[in-house]
């Protein structure tokens, strides 16, 4: 017995001592710090994250949708495209409307998939929590253009722009360095949010939160300064020159609309006219109780062909299954055949993306390496072996009958 224990004593001692168990504990180690920093690359995303954020227990779902240069995306079109989303949502069972006629709520409530014994152990009531209508869900739109802004005697000429409808903000975080976000809410649609670079130009400040400039000989309020983010990856994805936040209504008014096809339209009768479209980003969270159901209704709402629309599941773009068909992807990823003019978060996200199934590959191929020399030990002990299996039960029991008498002894 002792002989047997030893021989395996021995065969682990020089396992730890050979340079392929050296090897197997770096190949683990590489894998765990290659994990640690792809999350870290992640949660330098916000932009994909809202989801996360909003979640209170529930399973809540972020979906883009971006459409091609050639769709004329306007207002109206959104609003039918959520007009048609509630009414999905309703059929599909993510909300359903208050039938009960003495109920003081007018609104749609959440409900959760149950099963059969679920609803009879509980009342229905205590299985929906009933929501305001206007936070069911969140959503909001942008298109991306061109501005000129005026200080006094200063002007910034072709400002890159993004004018936002919605809780934009609620979905792009930014880092406030002074001020606030303007309202979505707002009656008069006058705010303004530049980054630090634009506050220098302008003002030679970033504390310049209430101050006045002039949109196309229109006034517009700083609000807000938020922070320049830096790097190699936001300068490629677009964030390579100052940027404005203005409310839609503002951009395509007095600004230049570069993201889709726009048309223009007549708004005062003295005969004043504004562009109408380029909208080509809609984002939206809400409850997702089964993988993919949000993406599809968004993309049934939609009512546009595939050919000119692309919609992203933000929650699980980086999911191990999801960059796994990055990978598979290789090579035909970049072959990209719709006209879509990305704002820059998405061609942020899209960069981190080949990142990190670049990373998860190295981490599978590592993973592989450690599983194939475990299997290649585990044959060559078995074949090297001087002991069986039922020996040493046999020996075990004969411990445990000797060590049961020796017990016994003791006891008379």
């Amino acid at each position: 017995m002792k002989t047997k224990f030893k021989e395996i004593q021995n065969s682990l001692i020089q396992l730890f001592k050979n340079k392929v168990f050296i090897l197997v504990l770096i190949l683990i180690a590489a894998d765990l710090l290659l994990g640690a920093y792809s999350r870290h690359l992640v949660s330098k995303l916000p932009e994909q994250a809202e989801a996360s954020r909003w979640s209170d227990g529930r399973k809540m779902t972020q979906v883009s949708a971006f459409f091609t240069e050639d769709q004329l995306i306007d207002s109206d079109y959104i609003r039918k495209l959520e007009y048609i989303l509630q009414a999905k949502m309703n059929d599909v069972g993510i909300i359903e409307d208050d039938d009960d006629e003495g109920s003081d709520s007018k609104g749609p409530v959440i409900i959760d998939t149950q099963t059969l014994d679920e609803t009879n152990a509980d009342s229905e009531t205590a299985l929906q929590e009933e929501v305001d209508d206007s936070r069911l869900y969140a959503s909001c739109y942008s298109a991306q253009g061109i501005i000129s802004i005026t200080f006094e005697n200063k002007m910034a000429d072709k400002v890159t722009a993004i004018g936002t409808e919605g809780d934009f903000f609620l979905f792009h975080p930014l880092e406030l360095v002074s001020g606030s976000y303007y309202s979505p809410d707002a009656l008069m649609k006058d705010g303004i949010v530049i980054d630090e670079d634009l506050a220098w130009q302008l003002f030679g400040s970033n504390d310049v939160v209430g101050q006045m400039v002039m949109i196309g000989d229109v006034p517009h309020y700083v609000s807000g300064v938020v922070k320049r983010e830096e790097g190699k990856m936001r300068k490629a994805s677009g964030q390579n020159a100052s940027i404005a936040y203005i409310s839609y209504d503002s951009l395509c008014k007095y600004g230049t609309i570069l993201s889709g096809r726009t048309e223009s339209a007549e708004i005062a009768e003295d005969g004043t006219t504004a562009s109408k479209g380029g909208i080509n980003c809609y984002e939206v969270v809400m409850p997702g109780p089964v993988d993919g159901i949000v993406a599809q209704i968004v993309k049934e709402s939609a009512a546009i062909d595939d050919a000119y629309i692309s919609v992203i599941d933000n929650t699980e773009r980086f999911s191990f299954f999801a960059l796994l068909n990055v990978i598979m992807s290789y090579g035909t990823r970049s072959m990209w055949n719709k006209a879509i003019f990305f704002p820059y978060w998405e061609n942020l996200a899209r960069g981190y993306e080949d990142i990190l199934a670049t990373l998860l590959l190295i981490r599978l191929i590592c993973r592989t390496i450690v599983v194939v020399i475990i299997v290649l030990f585990i044959i060559r002990s078995y074949r090297n072996k001087n002991w069986t299996v039922r020996g040493i039960f046999n020996d075990l029991m004969e411990k445990k009958y000797d060590y049961e008498v020796r017990r016994a002894q003791k006891k008379l």
